[in-house]
């Protein structure tokens, strides 16, 4: 989470439009991200729609780029159940524009352009792999 000692990937921030970058700083500093995530499924609130004329495209690209920022926040340890991992996964993915794909295939498509977030996939993933050791030691 913010103010750990973990890095949070901002390529995703980086690659916003000026012209849409406040809206994109707005939700990334106030939104929590359930409250993104129910944006980008079914549009933006009415506050946020009277405050920023954004188009439905670039609503889309604004909050699929805070969604990725905001999930690399997540520091991931042994201690978070597999269940969260996943969904985070899942939400990465959807968010990516990679719906359905795999930790690894999502892993892969990140590494060239986000090797931050590359990597807190990469930490997933060992993570799961670590404890599935600890539960099936053979």
């Amino acid at each position: 989470m913010p103010g750990s000692s973990h890095d949070v990937d901002p390529t995703f921030m980086d690659k916003v439009p000026l012209s849409v970058r406040e809206p994109a700083l707005d939700l990334i500093r106030y939104a929590a991200l359930k409250e993104m995530l129910l944006m980008r499924l079914n549009g933006p609130t009415d506050f946020y729609t009277h405050k920023y004329n954004l188009t439905p495209d670039q609503w889309n690209y604004v909050l699929n780029a805070v969604i990725l920022t905001k999930i690399s926040y997540f520091q991931i340890s042994m201690h978070f159940p597999n269940v969260y991992i996943d969904k985070l996964l899942e939400i990465a993915a959807f968010a990516a524009g990679k719906k359905g794909c795999n930790a690894s295939e999502l892993y892969h498509a990140m590494l060239n352009e986000h090797p931050i977030f590359a990597n807190w996939v990469k930490t997933c993933l060992i993570v799961k792999q670590q404890k599935a050791r600890m539960h099936n030691p053979n």
